[in-house]
Order: structure tokens, then C-alpha cells, then sequence
């Protein structure tokens, strides 16, 4: 019923720590340390705190608006059940435009769910007289998913009566055979109550608050221009008290003295399981044979599950203070009350509303069966790990002792203890211990700062040296301890980080220090969200000095070169200098030679061969 949207949910344990019953499962998704929260429903009780305070909206309520919509723009007679906490929900108008703008809607039939809170309050009433034992009130369906789910022992105490919704839901079924029945409050725990088995029969559909105000707005209904309208009568009386504390008391015509010992008034999840242990010690003590506390319970509780009452409710789009949501149900009640002096309870006529011919004259009723109902024990069955195991799963987070147990509360378990028993459930995961984490990406990043031959500065605005690392340190033949605090004026020239500080640009430099026989490579940054410069300085001193030791042997090495190419062109000149004397010599003589030859040809008259 409670969806998580994973894109948005990013490892904040907000809603695990909201969580009364801690019913957040936290699982794995695909990347590595990627945990996402989902409801697991048969520990929820559906208080809705999940959906209300996550900060990315990734808890989404699965609802019937898209099927309700439908219906209705297909024809369908749709009966509204319209919650009495409405009266706060809308502070923009008179709560009575609120019938008029559910009527726009397409509603058939709009009645105030207060009429079913009337039966239901006056069977609370004859139960407080009829049984000899404290009772708890049924009315909050988030306290009864509480005692079902996690104080099954104190169901006996829970009053046997269906809540409102069900109660108005089956009088409007009777009322007009065929209706369907929407409900319409602040509540996320109704959604899961109307699939209840054995209490399915009264509403069909569930919308919030919320989702009204959004129906209002996709429609263009303005509450400010409507003129107040009615609801189909009959109309109810002190039961539209019932979303604050002490309204079902009042209701029933009960104690709401704040010092009667008998009857309390108990809201709010923390409060509600206070009371529900007291119970449940009672329980113990008698089952066990000792003395029980009987005497010392209260003979009836009204127990409501939101702070406040139901106009605290998650899905009140209202979120004023609650002195304020309080005062504008009481303001409503008066009103009506006052209206009723000239006829507004009556039963109306023909000319009042549409539907009115449907409405009978007496005052609503129901068959006590109707209004009864049975609970069940739905608590998991929970496995529970011995000493050992806890130690072992508490030892993957480093807690190998009991000092080491912080007990913080981050990951949303009051204790490191209860964390584990969670992981061993698997409802928790060993990385959600945030200051083990922590630990372990300081550990992580401290190793790395430490082990870099890099040196690294972390210089502050006014130019204060925040922290260095060994590295840097060495580099410049200080101490650490001796320079973090100091200006970095007295270990270097400023300049470059100064540049940085002021612009927030990111500067890369080569710079030496001949005093120290030191060339570096520096990248200056800058963290806006500290405000801080960092400096990483590598040592390239060795590496120019290969450099220049290279250089210097290419210098050598074309010098030498050079000379042998200029040896070997003398050479060649000096050879091609003999080589042309020679030729020339050699020319000569055998030009001789073959004169010779001609004179002697010449004497004996025979040609030369």
C-alpha cells in the first residue's frame, strides 16, 4: 500500500527513524553501498509518519482516486462519507462549501462520517457500563493495527466496535441499496482497514485530504467563490468532535475531566504504546500469578494514534499548529450548534438538498451486529538470535565490546543491540551504522592522505594553514604539528593560493624552491562549502634533474656529432682533392701513351688495332 520510489530514496533512515514499530525494511539495490527503504507490511500499522516526513517524497500511498474518478464520470451513484476533521483540513473557505465542491465533483450523496461516530460512540457508552474491565477504543485504525500487529495481548481490552468509516459506510449501504461509498479523510491507515476481511462490505473507496485538494484543483473549483451548501441530512451533533482528543468521549456523554482516573484521553504513537505496556505488564503480572495492576488501569482509554487526534493526521493538507486545527473544529461545531436552534438538525424537506427524499426522519441507527467486530493476532513471528550471534554481526561495524556500542540512535535503532537483532531479521543492513562509516571513509581517507608521496596543504581564507600531510611536511623539512595554525607566508609564498582563495579558480604551477632544492607541480583548488584552498604539490625535483642530466647528454652528444660530421666532410674533401689530382695525372699520361701509339702507326703505314 506504501510505495517506495528508489530514483528518490537515498539512505537518509529518516523514515526508520520516524517509524513507531520500526516497520522499514532497508534492502540493497544494485550499485555498492545503495540501500533503499521499504515498508514491510505486516509490521506496519499505517500511521502514515514514513509518507509525511521524507525529506525526497519518495514514500508514495497507493490509492483509489484514479478508480473512484472513473466511476463517477461514468455514471456511477457515489455516496461521500466526508470525515469530521474536514472542518480543519480546508482553512481557505467556510467548511460547509466543502458539500457544495463534492457535489461539483459528481458525489450523488454527501453525509458527514460524524453520524457514524455517533453509533459508535454510544455503544462505547454501554460497553463502559455493560463490562466490568478496562477498554480501549477502537475508533483509530492505526491503534488497533498497533495492538494487533505488536500488543496482541491486549486485544481482550480493545472494545469490539467497527470504527465510523465502517459504521456510516454500512448505514449509507442500507440507506440506499447499490451506493457506492467513499471515504474521505486524513487517515492512510483507512485505506488498509476497508479490505479488513469482515469489515469489507461498508466503503469502497478511500480518498485523503490531500487527494481532495488536488480533485478540487484539477477541476478548477475555487472554495473561496462557493456559496456554503448542506449535507444530506440527518445531521449529527457532538460526534463531530471525534477528530480531536476527548471528541468520543464527549461524544458518548462520558467524562472528559482531565483528573478522572477512570477515563483518559491518550494521542500520539508514543503515548499510545506507553499505555498498551502498561497493559501488557498487567497481562504478565496475572498471568504469572502475581498480584495484577487492575485497579490501577484506567476503566476506559481513547486512544488516537495521531498527535492531537485525526486532525493531526498525515494527509491533512492543513499544517497549521494544532492548537489552531483544534480550534477550527471546535468553531465549526459551534456554529452548527448554533444553526441548530433554528432548525438545522431537523429533518430537511424536498427544496433543501437533492437527495433528501432518501433521508429518513428518525435518528440514524444500526443493528448492534453491525456495529460489532472481532480482532486478530497478527503479530510475525519474529526469530530471535542468541549472544553470540549478536556479538559476531555487532563486530562487522567494529563494535567488539560493549564500550564500543554508542547506541546513537542514527540508523534509527535505540540501540547498537537492537540493530543487530534487525540486521539478523534482515530488516537492517550492517552499513547503516553511520558513525562506523564514517570511521571507515575518514579511516579510508586518512590512509590515502597519508600514504600519497603527494604533499597536500589545506590552506583556510585568512590563509592559515588548516592541515597538511606527512608528505608536505617532509617536502618543506618542518614538523606538522609545528605548522597547522601558522600562516603559510612562513613556509611559502602565498600568492598562488591567495589567487585561489579570492577567485575560486583552479590554478596548476610549476614552482621551485632553490633553498630547498625543491621543484614541484602544484594544482590549487578551491571547497566553496568549507571555504577552503587545497594545495597538492608532487615533487618533480628528481624528474628535472633527470631531465636536465638528459639534456645536457644530448647537448654532449650532437656537439660530438657535429664534430664528426665535420671531420668526416674534411676528410672527404681532402679525398676528392687526391682523387682530382690523380685523375688529372693519370689523364695526362694516357693521353702520352696513346700518341705514342699514333706515331707509331703512322711509321709502319698499318692502322692501329
Amino acid at each position: 500500500m506504501i510505495t517506495t520510489i528508489e530514483a528518490k530514496c537515498k539512505d537518509c533512515y529518516k523514515c526508520l527513524r520516524s517509524c513507531p514499530v520500526k516497520a522499514i525494511r532497508m534492502e540493497r539495490g544494485p550499485l555498492p553501498g545503495e540501500l533503499h527503504a521499504r515498508v514491510s507490511e505486516e509490521r506496519c500499522i499505517f500511521d502514515g509518519k514514513c509518507v509525511l516526513v521524507c525529506p525526497q517524497k519518495a514514500k508514495r500511498v497507493s490509492g483509489d482516486l484514479s478508480r473512484l474518478s472513473f466511476l463517477i464520470s461514468e455514471g456511477e451513484k457515489v455516496a461521500a462519507s466526508l470525515a469530521p476533521s474536514f472542518a480543519s483540513a480546508f482553512p481557505e473557505a467556510d467548511p460547509l462549501t466543502i458539500p457544495s465542491a463534492l457535489r461539483l465533483l459528481g458525489f450523488a450523496f454527501v453525509q458527514e462520517t460524524a453520524i457514524g461516530a455517533e453509533m459508535v460512540g454510544e455503544e462505547h457508552a454501554r460497553l463502559f457500563k455493560e463490562v466490568d474491565r478496562p477498554l480501549i477504543s477502537s475508533s483509530c485504525p492505526a491503534v488497533v493495527n498497533l495492538i494487533e500487529r505488536h500488543y496482541p495481548e491486549v486485544i481482550p481490552y480493545l472494545a469490539p466496535l467497527v470504527s465510523p468509516m465502517i459504521a456510516h459506510g454500512r448505514y449509507l449501504k442500507r440507506l440506499m441499496p447499490g451506493v457506492r461509498v467513499a471515504f474521505i479523510g486524513p487517515c492512510v491507515a483507512k485505506h488498509e482497514e476497508r479490505r479488513t476481511p469482515g469489515q469489507d462490505d461498508a466503503v469502497d473507496f478511500v480518498l485523503t485530504f490531500e487527494e481532495l485538494k488536488r480533485l478540487f484543483s484539477q477541476a478548477g473549483i475555487d472554495l473561496k467563490t462557493l456559496e456554503p451548501g448542506e449535507f444530506d441530512g440527518p445531521r449529527p451533533d457532538w460526534a463531530r468532535l471525534f477528530p480531536i482528543g476527548g471528541g468520543m468521549l464527549k461524544t458518548a456523554s462520558l467524562s472528559t475531566d482531565m483528573l478522572d482516573h477512570e477515563i483518559i484521553c491518550v494521542s500520539g504513537l508514543e503515548n499510545c504504546k506507553e499505555v498498551l505496556r502498561q497493559f501488557v505488564a498487567d497481562e504478565a503480572a496475572e498471568g504469572a500469578g502475581g498480584q495484577a495492576r487492575g485497579g490501577r488501569l484506567p476503566r476506559l482509554v481513547e486512544m488516537l494514534a495521531c498527535e492531537g487526534g485525526c486532525i493531526g493526521g498525515p494527509m491533512n493538507p492543513n499544517k497549521e499548529d494544532l492548537y489552531t486545527l483544534r480550534a477550527r473544529v471546535l468553531a465549526y461545531v459551534r456554529s452548527c450548534r448554533t444553526r441548530s436552534g433554528s432548525g438545522e438538525n431537523r429533518s430537511p424537506s424536498p427544496d433543501d438538498t437533492p437527495n433528501t427524499k432518501d433521508v429518513p426522519q428518525a435518528k440514524p441507527r444500526l443493528p448492534r451486529q453491525l456495529l460489532l467486530r472481532s480482532f486478530r493476532n497478527l503479530k510475525p513471528e519474529l526469530r530471535m538470535p542468541d549472544e553470540a550471534v549478536i556479538r559476531t554481526i555487532l563486530a562487522r561495524t567494529g563494535k567488539l565490546s560493549p564500550d564500543d556500542e554508542l547506541n546513537c540512535g542514527a540508523c534509527g535503532y535505540d540501540s547498537c543491540r537492537d540493530k543487530a537483532v534487525a540486521v539478523f531479521q534482515g530488516m537492517a543492513d550492517p552499513e547503516m551504522c553511520i558513525p562506523y562509516m564514517r570511521e571507515r571513509a575518514e579511516s579510508m581517507a586518512n590512509l590515502f592522505v597519508a600514504s600519497t608521496p603527494n604533499g597536500i596543504i589545506v590552506v583556510d581564507e585568512e590563509e592559515t594553514i588548516r592541515d597538511l600531510n606527512a608528505a608536505a611536511a617532509g617536502m618543506f623539512r618542518r614538523d606538522r604539528h609545528e605548522l597547522v595554525g601558522k600562516k603559510l607566508s612562513t613556509v611559502i609564498d602565498p600568492a598562488n593560493f591567495r589567487k585561489v582563495l579570492e577567485d575560486g579558480s583552479t590554478l596548476h604551477a610549476e614552482v621551485s624552491y632553490p633553498e630547498l632544492d625543491l621543484i614541484t607541480y602544484q594544482t590549487i583548488f578551491y571547497e566553496p562549502s568549507e571555504r577552503l584552498a587545497m594545495g597538492i604539490f608532487a615533487n618533480i625535483t628528481e624528474e628535472k634533474k633527470r631531465e636536465s642530466h638528459l639534456q645536457e647528454i644530448r647537448r654532449e652528444t650532437l656537439e660530438k656529432a657535429q664534430g664528426v660530421i665535420d671531420k668526416q666532410m674534411e676528410v672527404a674533401q681532402k679525398i676528392a682533392g687526391l682523387l682530382g689530382e690523380t685523375t688529372a695525372e693519370t689523364k695526362v699520361l694516357l693521353t702520352k701513351l696513346m700518341n705514342v701509339f699514333r706515331e707509331e702507326r703512322g711509321e709502319n703505314g698499318k692502322p692501329s688495332r
